[in-house]
Parts: C-alpha cells; sequence; structure tokens
C-alpha cells in the first residue's frame, strides 16, 4: 500500500515521541527536562540501569548511547511491538486519530480478493481439523501418537488430516464456495487434460500455514508413507500465497522474539514443533524451499542475528552454504547470522526426543558466526601444501566477501579471515623457521635467507651462520679474518669488502673486561614497556585505565562526565564492567562504598588488575583524591580518546573513499580529524618538566628561573630608560 504524499510528515507532526516511548520506559527525572522534551530513560533495547536512551520531543528522534538504536515514533514501534512498517503505521494512526487514507481501486480490488481467498482456507483448516478426530483420521493419529505429539500440540497447531478422494471440494462445494475458488485457495488443483478438480492434499498429516497477521494462507501436507514420492507437499503459489515470502509459525515467533527470545530458523513443521513446545517457541521454517531473500529479511525484522539450526548430515550443510552466499550482500552491521548443526543424522526434533531441553540448547548456544562457516566451506578437506593453493585460497576468501556492501563490515571479515590464515598456516612456518633457524613476522613477507641484495655476489651471505635470523647487524671482531661461515653454513668465506667493514660499527674496548664491548640488546621488558609501544589501541586501554581509576576514586565526578562515560564503549571487558558499574552508583559519594560496589559487581581481580597499572598509579587524582584535578585529568583523557578515535574512523572511511573516488572533499575531512586529533594531544608534545638545566649542569626550577628571567629583563628595561633621560 502506498502512502500519499505528506501523510507520514503529518503523523510524526501529530504523535508525540516521549508519550510513545513512554509507555515503554520509567523516564529518569533527575536527567529529563519534559518541559524542553528532553527526555532520558534506561534503554528499553538491552538491559541497563544508568539512562542513556535519549529523546528529543521537539525533532521527533531517539538515539540510545549504549546500543546506538536511534529512530523516530514508528521506527519504536516497530522494534518493540515487533510490528512490520504499515502495521505501526496503522498503530500510530490509530492514537492520534488520523484516517489511515483510501486504497487505490486495483490494490482494493487484490485486497478483497484475499480475504475471500482467507475464508476460503480457513474453512479448509475446520475441515481438516474435523477430519482429524473422525474415523478416517484414525491412521493419522496414530502416526502422530508414535512421534509423541500430545493432544494440547495438535490443537496449538491446529493439525488436521486431508482424507482420500475430493472430500473436502465436496464439503466446501455444499458450503457455497465454487470450484474456481477452491482452486485459486491453492486447496484443490484441475488437470491440463480437462477432467474434473480434485483435491490438492489426499491421506497427508496437514500443517496450516498462517502469515504474520494470523490469516491461514496455505498448508502443507506430510505423507504418512515412507515410500512416498515426496515426503511433504506445500501448496500452490497463488495471490494469497507465496513460497518465497512466507514463514512457518511466523506470527507465534514474532511475539516470543518481542520477549527477548533468539529466531532459530529449522528445516521443517516437525522440528518447528518440536522446539516450541521444548520452549524455544521464536522457532520458524522455509516452505519447503531454500532461504530466500525475502525470508531472510522477515527473520531480520523478528530479530538481528537469526540461528540457523540445520540438519547435522551433507544436505543441512549444503543448505547451510547456500545461506552464506544468499546472505553476504544483505548483510549490515546488526544483520547477521549463525549456525547451529545438529549432530551427525539427527535433526531438532530427534535431538530434543534424546537430550531433551538442556541437549538443544547447548547446541544453539554453540552456534558459530558465519565467517567461521565460510572458513570451514572453503579449507575442510583441503591440502594447501604450495603457492597456488594458497592463493586459490585467498581468491576463494575474497570472492565470497566481495558481495558485502558495507565497508566497514567488508573490513572486519578480511581481519578474521586473515587471522584464520594466518592460524592455518603457523605450523608450516614453525616447521619452516626451526629447519632454517630464520624468523618471520609477516605471514607475506619474504625470508631473511633470500631477501634480494644490492650486491648480487653477496644475496645468501650471512643467511645459515647458525644464528636465528642470521647476522642482523652489530660488528663482531669474528669477521675481521674473514672467518665467517658461507652461504651454506661450512667452510670459510673471502674476507669482508671495506665498504663493508667500514658501514659496521666500529668496537669500544671495556677496560673492566678488558674485552671490546658488545652491541646492547634490548631486553625483554624494554621491548614491551609503555614507553616502546606505539600502539593506538594499547594507549587506548591506558587511557581508559586511568579514567575508570579516577572515576573511583573521587565519587561524584561520574555525574559530571555521565554522558561523555557512556559514550566511552570500553574494547576490554574488564573496562566495560568498572564502567557500568560506575555509571550504575554515579549517586554514591562516599569513597569506600563506591569502592565497595564496583567491587560487588565486578570482582577483585578485575579491580586488582585495573590498579595495579603503572600509569593508573603515578596519575596524581588517583594517588591523591581530588576532584578538581580528577576534573581536569577526566576531560584531557576523554578528549583525547575521543579526538584519536574520531581521527582513526575518518582516516579509515576517508582512505577508502579515495580509492573509490576522487574527491577533494576527503582530503578535507581527513585534514580536519587531524587537526582534533593534534590540539586534542598537544599536551602530550609538551615538556612538562618541572626542572631546566642550567649552562654549568646544575638544575633550576623552572618557575624560579623565569621569575629570573623577568627580573633582568625589568631591570634592563629600567637601565635603558635611565640612560636615555641622561
Amino acid at each position: 500500500m502506498s502512502l500519499p504524499p505528506g501523510f507520514l510528515d503529518e503523523l510524526r507532526a501529530r504523535s508525540s515521541l516521549t508519550q510513545v516511548v513512554g509507555r515503554k520506559v520509567m523516564w529518569d527525572a533527575r536527567k529529563s527536562n519534559q518541559g524542553k522534551g528532553d527526555m532520558w530513560a534506561p534503554c528499553p533495547f538491552h538491559q541497563e540501569k544508568s539512562a542513556s536512551f535519549h529523546v528529543d520531543d521537539k525533532q521527533g528522534f531517539y538515539y540510545c548511547f549504549g546500543c546506538h538504536a536511534k529512530g523516530d515514533a514508528i521506527s519504536f514501534i516497530r522494534e518493540t511491538e515487533n510490528a512490520s512498517f504499515m502495521e505501526a503505521v496503522e498503530i500510530l494512526a490509530g492514537e492520534v486519530g488520523m484516517p489511515m487514507p483510501a486504497r487505490d481501486p486495483v490494490a482494493q480490488q487484490k485486497s478483497d480478493r484475499r480475504s475471500e481467498l482467507a475464508e476460503v482456507t480457513e474453512a479448509a483448516v475446520r475441515f481438516f481439523r474435523m477430519s482429524l478426530s473422525q474415523t478416517s483420521g484414525s491412521s493419522a493419529r496414530d502416526y502422530l501418537d508414535a512421534r509423541g505429539m500430545a493432544q494440547e500440540t495438535r490443537d496449538r497447531f491446529e493439525i488436521g488430516y486431508a482424507p482420500n478422494g475430493n472430500a473436502l471440494l465436496a464439503h466446501l462445494k455444499d458450503n457455497g464456495v465454487s470450484e474456481e475458488m477452491a482452486i485459486e485457495a491453492g486447496v484443490a488443483a484441475k488437470p491440463d487434460d480437462g477432467r474434473g478438480a480434485y483435491d490438492f492434499y489426499r491421506d497427508r498429516i496437514i500443517f496450516p500455514i498462517r502469515d504474520a497477521r494470523g490469516r491461514a494462507i496455505s498448508f502443507g501436507g506430510r505423507s504418512m508413507d515412507p515410500n512416498a514420492r515426496a515426503k511433504y507437499l506445500n501448496g500452490p503459489e497463488r495471490l494469497l500465497f507465496d513460497k518465497g515470502a512466507a514463514l512457518y509459525n511466523h506470527g507465534s515467533a514474532r511475539t516470543a522474539c518481542g520477549k527477548g527470545q533468539t529466531l532459530v530458523v529449522a528445516e521443517g513443521y516437525m522440528d518447528v514443533i518440536a522446539l516450541s513446545e521444548a520452549g524455544f517457541e521464536a522457532t520458524v521454517a522455509p516452505l519447503g524451499t531454500a532461504v530466500t531473500e525475502r525470508q531472510l529479511q522477515l527473520m531480520w525484522r523478528m530479530h538481528p542475528e537469526p540461528v540457523i539450526a540445520l540438519d547435522g548430515d551433507k544436505a543441512g550443510l549444503r543448505a547451510a552454504m547456500r545461506v552464506i552466499d544468499l546472505a553476504m550482500p544483505l548483510l549490515e552491521a546488526g544483520k547477521s547470522l549463525r549456525f547451529a548443526i545438529m549432530p551427525e543424522g539427527k535433526d531438532p526434533d530427534d535431538l530434543i526426543k534424546a537430550e531433551g531441553r538442556a541437549g538443544m540448547r547447548s547446541v544453539l548456544e554453540a552456534a558459530v558466526p558465519m565467517v567461521a562457516l565460510l572458513w570451514q566451506r572453503e579449507t575442510e578437506g583441503k591440502i594447501f601444501d604450495s603457492p597456488e593453493r594458497r592463493a586459490m585460497l585467498d581468491k576463494a576468501l575474497r570472492d565470497a566477501i566481495t558481495p558485502i556492501k558495507d565497508r566497514s563490515l567488508k573490513r572486519h571479515y578480511g581481519e578474521i579471515l586473515k587471522d584464520m590464515r594466518f592460524e592455518l598456516f603457523k605450523s608450516n612456518r614453525t616447521q619452516s623457521e626451526s629447519s632454517t633457524g630464520a624468523g618471520m613476522s609477516d605471514p607475506f613477507a619474504m625470508p631473511l635467507d633470500f631477501a634480494p641484495s644490492s650486491n648480487a655476489g653477496d644475496s645468501y651471505a650471512d643467511a645459515g651462520d647458525g644464528y636465528a635470523g642470521g647476522y642482523s647487524g652489530g660488528y663482531d671482531d669474528r669477521y675481521d679474518s674473514g672467518a665467517g661461515r658461507d652461504s651454506s653454513g661450512g667452510g670459510q668465506s673471502s674476507f669482508k669488502r671495506k665498504g663493508d667493514y667500514e658501514a659496521r660499527p666500529k668496537r669500544e674496548w671495556d677496560p673492566r673486561t678488558k674485552s671490546f664491548k658488545l652491541p646492547a640488546v634490548p631486553a625483554p621488558t624494554t621491548k614491551s614497556s609503555v614507553i616502546n609501544s606505539t600502539d593506538d589501541a594499547y594507549v587506548d586501554f591506558l587511557r581508559e585505565a586511568v579514567i575508570l581509576a579516577t572515576a573511583l576514586r573521587n565519587p561524584g565526578i561520574t555525574l559530571e562526565f555521565e554522558s561523555q562515560l557512556e559514550a566511552l564503549h570500553p574494547a576490554d571487558q574488564d573496562h566495560a564492567n568498572l564502567l557500568h558499574a560506575l555509571l550504575t552508583h554515579a549517586d554514591e559519594k562516599a569513597p569506600q562504598a563506591l569502592w565497595d560496589k564496583v567491587l560487588d559487581n565486578c570482582g577483585a581481580p578485575a579491580l586488582d588488575r585495573l590498579m595495579a597499572h603503572p600509569h593508573v598509579q603515578i596519575t596524581p587524582p588517583v594517588k591523591r583524591p581530588d576532584i578538581e584535578m580528577a576534573q581536569m585529568c577526566l576531560a584531557e583523557e576523554l578528549a583525547k580518546i575521543k579526538a584519536r578515535r574520531g581521527y582513526s574512523a575518518e582516516l579509515n572511511d576517508g582512505i577508502l573513499d579515495m580509492v573509490a573516488a576522487d574527491d577533494e572533499n576527503v582530503t578535507w575531512r581527513l585534514a580536519q580529524a587531524a587537526e582534533a586529533r593534534n590540539k586534542a594531544t598537544k599536551a602530550e608534545a609538551e615538556d612538562r618538566a618541572e626542572y631546566d638545566i642550567g649552562a654549568n649542569g646544575a638544575e633550576m626550577k623552572r618557575d624560579e628561573r623565569r621569575a629570573f628571567d623577568d627580573l633582568i629583563a625589568s631591570l634592563s628595561i629600567s637601565k635603558g630608560t635611565q640612560g636615555g633621560a641622561k
């Protein structure tokens, strides 16, 4: 249905987002300002205690600083009520008293026709259920009893039975339904050879298929004969039924997802029923075909990350691989899939009967992300013992993720696959390193032994001297007389060239040891020190530690920086837990009480790790709590983190944009981000020493030296003035 221009704008203008959201949340009176339409509350989309969910009633938008949910009144109803767009529009229009616009004549005619066909299918549902309870349905009842399906389950899912012959067609005719209507509803068919119409379902267990609105749109029939040509028979596609745009158990699953359950996608009707009876009510199944793009979109409307539960056989794995290729172009941030593969030879129904609800839950909780199944598909059962085979793997992985449209998502897929590739070839590389004595930190780098040299005759010089990595710098007097080894590791090589000798650092004699000093070798602790680290992520980690420790040691300051702290999003789980605890107890004023509450929430190990950082221990407001010093510290550290992360995000996006198009706006954006980062981190480059070194080598306090310089300057000016008077 198409809406007339301006309808949605008027609907949004008439509705109050505060009233719409207010039905689902409790407003934070301390942070909210109802007069200005500036409202805050704990987010209804994720579990939290702090009020990070913001509603701007004047602008008509909401945003959560925790989970980043955002939208307007329509999107809020869609998410919280688990409704489609048009359903949300109808709900909102009914609340504000706006009549829905009249549909165009063609659409209205189709809608009326669908309503008539739905009445036919509802009549068929009643007939099939009645047939199951009659004498003709005894074999069907015995079959269901053998499958362990209770009477309550049969009633809940409206299970029926289609008897042999044309009993349904005769029943519909007796109730005034024409043969043409029965055929169009999909419950009867007519052969092309001119013979009369006949019942589409015969001697089958019947599963009614309903849409999200609860209308019966078709049926699935399961044969009780194990030798039947088709075990399952779905209704033909008609005006009322589009097989690729419907899901079995859609309505009930949508309701369960709205209550917080994870959506599970099974293969067949019996699997859905078994899972639902075991408590996994948010379960659907495609209708006898491979999952389609429209069905994926229906699933994502119900849950951002459905779990595809497939049989543990080859057919199930093939179906999973087809879903991967289908989903790749549709993936977005917040829209993904996970895969739970059943034990070999079992489907969900079998697993529940064998191991119960706990066994099924363990399989679902062990569901793997799509990238893991993609990697399995490209590597399982294959040997990568040659450059050509490894190159084929690289190409297959690149081709698989190329359809992803979201550049950030594609980058993350590439990073994970690169890590998996590294681990796959790690054992081979380690064996190679142990045999040659040369290490490689980059899996794509050329080994040191074969690195090209400026002197062709020395290409393999010093490659096999028995030391890890070969000779890599620093002068050694073993080379004075040419006593080094040749390229094979044995025998004597010729004298080194004079140029090579002069290029080496000269030796220094150590009188104490009466030998030449050896080159300084950095200790492992020096290599791993914070000073030597240039990893931005680790720098952010230290800044976060300082921020958290400062807030912990200075109660009350969290309230002042609450919005900035809520937007911090630490990558470390300990830091995330500590931040959540600090925000939860932001009102606590007593230092010991705050410490005890955070300790209860996060545990002693997390606090010990936080306070053990030397960088944290030397922070002034941590050593000696002081609210003014803590304010300056938090303001500075939060600004630096924000500037660096903003710069990194702009840089990553800018590089991709520069590759895609030659646009001066990209370089301007990068320049602005770099300038913001430099301003925020400028203080790091300034000299903060308290002392200067004088000409005689003595230390002088900087403030005293400045006072002395000012005194000398004033005396010089006074002397010049007096000289001028003379």
